[in-house]
């Protein structure tokens, strides 16, 4: 119980740290923003620097919502193992749903450099954390299989609850002109 706690300690402090580098980021963005505008140069290289940033916390959340998942679907041994892979495999999708953000708005870096920005970090921290909990939700409904419940069609539904977050930033990408 007290890895546990540590763990949820851990993700919280994670979640709150992202939280105030953005907000601090937000508050400096008006007069950084007209310094760049002095400086046209700078902003694509900052577009490019979020994207990257957006990118990475989508692929990120990917790789922990999985590790979680995979937890529970090795913990079930070898007979179960592909029975279960399909739910444990769910948390893959906002790495792709970050790719398609990254890939629809690279030829925006010099036209619109700061609402690419914008839609990376919406998306990025949007997909890192709905995998994450994605992977954790996951993981629960593989153990309930485990535990001999015909809960398989009912895991799908629920894992695929946090997803819908990310589908929604994703979407919110293509509406942000």
């Amino acid at each position: 119980m007290l890895e546990r706690g540590y763990i949820m300690n851990k993700k919280g402090i994670i979640m709150i740290g992202a939280l105030v580098f953005l907000g601090v980021a937000g508050w400096f963005s008006p007069a950084f923003a007209e310094t760049v505008a002095a400086q046209r140069d700078w902003a694509p290289l900052i577009a490019k620097i979020a994207m990257g940033l957006g990118l990475t916390l989508a692929l990120a959340g990917s790789a922990v919502g999985l590790s979680i998942s995979f937890q529970a679907l090795l913990a079930g041994g070898a007979d179960n193992f592909y029975k279960n892979i399909a739910v444990a495999l769910m948390p893959s999708t906002q790495g792709i749903y970050g790719m398609v953000v990254l890939i629809t708005n690279v030829d925006k870096f010099d036209s619109d450099p700061y609402t690419v920005a914008a839609k990376a970090m919406i998306a990025g921290i949007a997909m890192f954390a709905s995998a994450w909990y994605q992977g954790i939700v996951c993981a629960a409904g593989i153990k309930s299989i485990l535990e001999g419940k015909n809960t398989l069609a009912n895991s799908l539904v629920a894992g695929a609850m946090p997803e819908t977050y990310a589908v929604f930033a994703l979407v919110m990408t293509f509406i942000i002109k």
